[in-house]
């Protein structure tokens, strides 16, 4: 199998209304990633890109056939600052 770059694993970040009351109240930020990618690569490209500690992933594949990952921050990190640093807020 071909290993993906962090950036063909985390294609963007959703700012959705929904998503952005996750990042609130769960410490929780939505990606689109690519269809073949796993989790544990999910959380090595967002430990990469973003400089931040996953505590877990979890992915889904949406009806339109793109593949959305929630990933839950570690308890030690301020989802807002990180979200501010990403530049989602």
């Amino acid at each position: 199998r071909n290993k993906l770059d962090h950036y063909a694993i985390i294609q963007f970040p959703l700012t959705t209304e929904s998503a952005m009351k996750k990042i609130e109240d769960n410490k929780t930020f939505l990606f689109i990633v690519g269809v073949k990618t796993n989790k544990h690569e999910i959380k090595q490209a967002v430990k990469k890109l973003y400089g931040v500690d996953v505590a877990r992933a979890n992915t889904l594949t949406r009806p339109d056939g793109e593949k959305k990952a929630y990933v839950y921050l570690a308890p030690d990190y301020d989802a807002l600052d990180v979200a501010n640093k990403i530049g989602i807020i």
